[in-house]
């Protein structure tokens, strides 16, 4: 069978030309070769390899950019975003509610809809991206040491928010009496996980401004 090529256009504009570039490159087939060029006017991606592969492949990212243009909307600075999307996006489940509990503490409007699965916010994508990364991250890296769910939820958004190693924001928690330690040697929460949270930034917010006296 021939090796043979094919170019396409997808309509967009600005960033999101990037953002499906991006997915595409990311998530597509394989096939002998894919260039992806950005204009103004949208995305033209010429493919070479056999027919069949082809055909697949630009079923594949037609299929990508239906559900990246459903899954991100924007308005008036808003952007509405489907978690399904940021899941199959970056291969692995999050807890979205915690997703909207530390952007909210970053200065963004956010608000999880859980009727739709979707998450209302100002933060950009690139953004929310990063910060679902690193709660996926830390969640992996703590799952022997931190018992319930909102006890994870503290530690993950504290390590974030404060910019602490997880051994540091276990201390801190000890210290201001927001974890213990379990008969199983796991650290549990103490408090509502929000408002151990706020305590903790701010205590760690006072220290390091007596340190920097």
């Amino acid at each position: 069978m021939p090796l043979i090529k094919r170019r396409f256009f997808i309509q967009c504009i600005g960033e999101e030309c990037f953002k499906l570039a991006e997915l595409i490159r990311e998530k597509a087939p394989l096939v002998e070769q894919m260039d992806i060029m950005i204009t103004d006017k949208g995305l033209y991606i010429t493919m070479y390899g056999y027919k069949s592969d082809i055909r697949n492949a630009w079923k594949y990212v037609q299929g990508l950019v239906t559900s990246y243009k459903s899954a991100v909307t924007e308005q008036g600075g808003y952007r509405r975003l489907k978690i399904d999307y940021l899941v199959e996006k970056i291969g692995h489940t999050f807890p979205p509610r915690l997703l909207a509990e530390i952007l909210k503490l970053m200065g963004y409007s956010a608000e999880y809809d859980r009727e739709r699965n979707e998450i209302r916010t100002s933060a950009p994508l690139d953004k929310i991206e990063e910060i679902v990364k690193r709660i996926i991250s830390i969640m992996e890296s703590i799952k022997f040491d931190v018992s319930g769910t909102t006890s994870k939820y503290y530690v993950i958004a504290s390590s974030i928010l404060s910019n602490l190693p997880i051994n540091e924001v276990y201390e801190k928690g000890l210290e201001f009496d927001h974890l213990y330690v379990d008969e199983d040697g796991k650290y549990r929460i103490k408090l509502e996980w929000r408002r151990a949270l706020e305590d903790f930034l701010r205590r760690v917010k006072q220290s390091v401004v007596k340190e920097g006296k």
